[in-house]
């Protein structure tokens, strides 16, 4: 899985992708996070393991039963967006500024 902390984000929700592939209109897989902190400025730190990424291709999820191939990351970004999954909204959205620092990336 990976480790990543952030700090920042003004409580929106935000999305972690990762891809096994360097096809940019296959699967990517999609691992939503909240930014809001009980003590604002202090970074938010998580464990997620690959088996918690969602297969996506577009923002609709993949339903097949693949698996994420860990021995092929290829690409990993952070999305910004106003949608969650099949057509859902993301309910942390707000249009506007934002900053997200990205503090620390680890794989366990």
């Amino acid at each position: 899985g990976l480790r990543i902390r952030v700090r920042g984000g003004d409580g929106q929700r935000f999305k972690l992708i990762i891809r096994d592939s360097y096809d940019w209109n296959g699967v990517a897989w999609s691992h939503s996070f909240d930014t809001g902190t009980l003590l604002p400025g202090s970074p938010i730190e998580m464990s997620i393991p690959f088996a918690d990424f969602v297969p996506t291709l577009f923002a609709r999820k993949v339903t097949d039963g693949r698996q994420f191939n860990t021995a092929q990351l290829t690409a990993l970004q952070f999305a910004f967006s106003k949608f969650e999954y099949d057509g859902g909204l993301n309910p942390k959205f707000n249009a506007g500024d934002f900053s997200l620092t990205l503090e620390l990336i680890a794989t366990f």
